[in-house]
């Protein structure tokens, strides 16, 4: 064949590649980096408290806290492939060794992985992910489930299934908690997928607010390629979450840093409102409103602990006396809510002004969410 006739079109090299498959495992690793940027996303619209690892025992680790001493953990590996659904002999079938290697089917590699581990009392789930599907017949006939729990399995399926993994492992119950997941992650075109799921939660949390989804999505997914080449192990459970997890505080400060809420210019009229029932004179007026402008950055941009702490307290003394807002104006309410807060929070303005402007901040905002 001659390799040097032109082809037409522009490009030199539109000639058929010797190797193809680079592109496509970049591909498959691709989308379990993405099915776990999807699922942080998920937990972080249901759980005030989480943790993701990449390559950490399974492809995608989740724990439920990071607070060690109550985590419970969701162990997920993720397969895109293109192929007929699996079925209960796909799962189970063991590829021939070779002499340097023991293999595994896909189902004992999964279980070989968790079995007489410290954590396995700790499992919420242990969940296969394949975009192609299952074809597992389920206990109750004409039930098509995106999610198939042991019990949901047929009871000969569920025999067939142990008694293989029994001669592949030796006699070890299948795990309660292991599930087949069929993912609503498309196996392609997944990155758009994300940048639009990233844009519905902000619309969740903050609804009317502006975001930069591609760039939130952009520092997200860096950060879980950074640390899912992380390969060391961690004695310390602190150190693991540093080095390997992403946790909500994380997720949400990426969120805050390229989302502007509302605009603060929402609150202008009615904060000049409140400036005239506290009857303040004009260089107390602009002392507290650049206070309330430092406010709103802190807790939008800077989401430091002492500010996420901060905001906490202003928030629970706003709820606490809300009704004498209500039934008595700006001017009594915020010398209550001030006194109710803990000293150590009110230590922690600068002055005067800095706490009024965020009691007044919080009681604005909690009158737009109503």
């Amino acid at each position: 064949m001659d390799t040097t006739s032109r082809f037409p079109g522009s490009n030199p090299l539109a000639a058929a590649q010797r190797e193809t498959a680079g592109a496509q495992t970049f591909e498959k690793y691709e989308y379990q980096y993405h099915w776990a940027l999807c699922r942080i996303l998920g937990a972080h619209e249901n759980y005030n408290d989480y943790a993701v690892f990449i390559e950490l025992h399974e492809d995608v680790v989740l724990a439920t806290s990071t607070d060690e001493s109550v985590a419970r953990f969701e162990f997920n590996q993720v397969k895109n492939v293109s192929a007929k659904p699996w079925s209960q002999k796909k799962l189970t079938s063991v590829p021939k060794a070779s002499a340097k290697e023991v293999k595994n089917s896909i189902l004992g590699k999964m279980i070989q992985g968790v079995r007489h581990k410290p954590f396995v009392d700790k499992l919420n789930s242990l969940d296969l992910v394949a975009t192609c599907g299952f074809d597992l017949p389920p206990k109750k006939d004409g039930l098509k489930l995106s999610i198939i729990s042991i019990g949901d399995l047929h009871d000969n399926c569920l025999k067939d299934i142990q008694a293989a993994i029994d001669k592949e492992l030796g006699a070890y119950p299948l795990p309660k908690a292991l599930r087949f997941i069929t993912p609503d992650l498309p196996a392609s075109g997944f990155q758009d997928v994300a940048i639009g799921r990233i844009s519905k939660l902000v619309d969740i949390k903050a609804p009317g607010a502006k975001c930069n989804a591609s760039t939130i999505y952009r520092v997200l997914i860096d950060d879980l390629h950074r640390k899912g080449t992380v390969a060391f192990d961690f004695i310390e459970w602190e150190n693991l979450v540093k080095n390997k997890g992403t946790t909500r505080s994380d997720v949400e400060r990426v969120i805050s840093s390229y989302t502007e809420s509302k605009g603060i210019e929402i609150f202008s009229q009615d904060l000049e409102d409140i400036f005239t029932d506290l009857e303040l004179k004009s260089n107390k007026r602009i002392q507290v409103r650049r206070a309330f402008e430092r406010y709103h950055n802190s807790i939008r941009l800077e989401r430091t602990l002492i500010a996420i702490e901060n905001q906490k307290a202003v928030k629970d003394a706003v709820q606490r006396n809300i009704q004498l807002f209500e039934e008595h104006g700006a001017k009594d309410f915020i010398e209550k809510a001030l006194l109710s807060m803990p000293e150590a929070i009110r230590k922690n303005f600068f002055d005067l002004e800095s706490a009024q402007a965020a009691i007044i901040y919080e009681l604005l905002s909690k009158c737009y969410e109503k």
